[in-house]
């Protein structure tokens, strides 16, 4: 076989495949473009609806995020994307933090409600991305999800296994630390705000 031939068919495929390459990222690019919107709606409805469920029938005001929770010095604490203040017939309900600690598959995004008597409202797992049957019951085990209601915000909760209270889901130890230290991280941010 001629040796032009050969490169001018090895131009070709390069060629050809530069151009699916380019074909495909311009489709996502338009796809992301029209869904990017709605996606970020329905993350704002879903943080919404895990408020109304931990603090009922309050009214709820952005405050800001104090700096060493928005962008903590320690990688291995949790990110604060959101406090919202929550207020009942005109007095303070307490607060609602959005918060997003390392689990075991990756990031999860909770919201965490802390009562003004300061002890916890109850949390929501609103985004896993957990092993199905395992990890994934922080989001469904309601049972598991209750036992952080009514305990102390005072940012020293603990699974069994390291001397604490709470009962880890059975074979998601480093989900359980990850949601506790998220309720952890939440009561903590709560009590900066003075």
């Amino acid at each position: 076989m001629d040796s032009s031939k050969k490169g001018g068919g090895i131009l070709m495929l390069v060629v050809v495949l530069g151009l699916i390459t380019f074909v495909c990222a311009l489709l996502l690019g338009v796809v992301n473009g029209v869904t990017k919107d709605k996606i970020e709606q329905n993350g704002i409805e879903t943080r919404n609806a895990a408020m109304s469920e931990i603090i009922p029938d309050a009214e709820f005001t952005d405050v800001e995020v104090p700096a060493d929770f928005a962008t903590p010095a320690d990688k291995n604490q949790p990110v604060v994307s959101g406090v919202y203040q929550a207020t009942l017939d005109g007095a303070e309900a307490g607060y609602c933090v959005e918060v997003n600690p390392k689990g075991f598959g990756g990031a999860l995004k909770m919201i965490v409600g802390i009562n003004a008597d300061g002890t916890v409202a109850g949390i929501k797992v609103t985004e896993a991305s957990e092993t199905p049957g395992l990890g994934a019951k922080s989001q469904s085990d309601k049972n598991w999800i209750a036992q952080f209601a009514g305990q102390p915000a005072d940012g020293s909760l603990a699974v069994t296994k390291d001397g604490g209270t709470i009962n880890a889901i059975t074979g998601a130890t480093i989900t359980s630390r990850a949601v506790t230290l998220g309720v952890n991280t939440a009561a903590n941010c709560v009590a900066s705000l003075g």
